[in-house]
């Protein structure tokens, strides 16, 4: 009885997750009915723009990042590049000031603080009304930062997330499993983004304006927790994914886990820093997102494991062969990592990528729980490679 209790309460809340969400979000759509966004009419409109450029030890990547940055159509008069450099102690803050008389303002700060930190010393010196966040090693489209800023013609809208492409230069399981995850990912975005309530962004590519960025906690999203405190107050958050930003996956299954469990543990601390101001705004359309899309995710490797052990207790025909085929499924993970490459570990990436998932949230689980520093960041070998034929999108920008 236990065992059966188990393997459905998890499978439902999967079922919830996965299906129920998305539909629910949809029939709120439906029910709210859809908006014509507004633009910017006129060239000289344009909001003044910020790009913030967090680095902690980019040489390897951060001369093409300026470069890509320099060539962005976008009114030069109305357009700042910052580079934050988070003690960094390779050339970063060389190449940065190479640029300077391209108008590109370094902030150099001495010591490793983290990113947070860095970000709120920062945004005060920002000369732009709108803040659009970047990581050193995103590659824009020539026409992001225009086609991002022009929700913000609206006013009540305060938060603006583009599109992050991950690119698979090798073919590795990892980075092609990024791209399928992306695509349930961005479903989401888009129904959460018709209610106006797009919950977080991604670092690569998003945009606030200037007068609601808050100072934040070193140990949690920037990009998560600032947008959801945005959308608590009232304004808008939605997502373009005609902004486009390109970054290179992780080369390695051990720099993918070092990422994401440092990711996950920030956003399980994240919730915690952002709850106060749901409840005390009464956002319950932010607060129903935040606990069904990042609280449910945070705990997917909980609700398999009760699918696995209820199975397995449950006995009988029926259950004991979903309890192999679950047995099977698993040891398939590591079989799919080590296949040659070809269609087939393409074909397997979904399934590589799902477990490294899973275990990059035990591992993130483990990190919150020992109290374990997220705050200081380290740089993983993800450098933007221009070998790769679908590079061409960003590498035209630098022309």
């Amino acid at each position: 009885m236990l065992g059966a209790f188990l393997f459905w309460l998890a499978f439902l809340v999967l079922a919830y997750q996965y299906v129920g969400y998305p539909l629910l979000l949809a029939a709120l759509a439906a029910l709210r009915g859809r908006r014509t966004p507004a633009v910017y009419a006129r060239e000289e409109d344009l909001p003044s723009v910020t790009l913030v450029i967090s680095a902690f030890n980019e040489a390897e990547v951060l001369d093409g990042k300026i470069r890509n940055a320099l060539a962005l159509d976008y009114p030069k008069d109305r357009f700042e590049i910052v580079v934050a450099s988070d003690g960094s102690t390779d050339a970063t803050n060389d190449i940065a000031r190479s640029f300077a008389t391209d108008g590109v303002v370094l902030h150099e700060y001495p010591v490793n603080r983290g990113k947070n930190l860095v970000l709120n010393d920062t945004l005060p010196r920002a000369r732009g009304e709108l803040i659009v966040f970047t990581d050193a090693n995103g590659m824009y489209q020539r026409d992001a930062i225009r086609t991002l800023v022009q929700p913000f013609a609206e006013p009540r809208v305060g938060s603006v997330c583009g599109e992050l492409i991950y690119k698979n230069f090798n073919d590795n399981p990892i980075a092609e499993g990024y791209n399928r995850y992306w695509e349930l990912d961005q479903m989401q975005k888009r129904l959460e983004s018709s209610l106006g309530t797009l919950l977080g962004a991604n670092g690569s590519i998003f945009a606030l304006r200037k007068a609601l960025c808050r100072p934040i906690p070193n140990d949690v999203c920037n990009d998560m927790v600032q947008p959801i405190w945005v959308a608590a107050a009232g304004h808008l958050c939605l997502y373009e994914p005609r902004a486009l930003s390109f970054e290179a996956g992780s080369r390695n299954l051990a720099d993918e886990l070092k990422r994401r469990s440092r990711i996950i543990g920030r956003g399980i601390r994240g919730i915690a820093a952002v709850w106060p101001d749901i409840a005390r705004q009464g956002a319950w359309l932010v607060g129903l997102e935040l606990l069904s899309r990042k609280g449910l995710r945070y705990l997917t490797p909980l609700w398999f494991a009760m699918l696995l052990v209820g199975s397995g207790l449950a006995g009988g025909a029926f259950y004991t062969a979903l309890f192999v085929l679950q047995l099977l499924a698993y040891a398939a993970i590591p079989v799919g990592f080590a296949l040659p490459e070809g269609p087939v570990k393409r074909l397997a990436s979904p399934a590589v990528y799902f477990g490294i998932g899973n275990l990059a949230a035990i591992l993130g689980w483990w990190k919150v729980v020992t109290g374990s520093e997220l705050g200081r960041w380290q740089t993983a070998e993800r450098p933007f490679e221009s070998g790769s034929p679908q590079a061409a999108t960003a590498e035209s920008s630098r022309e």
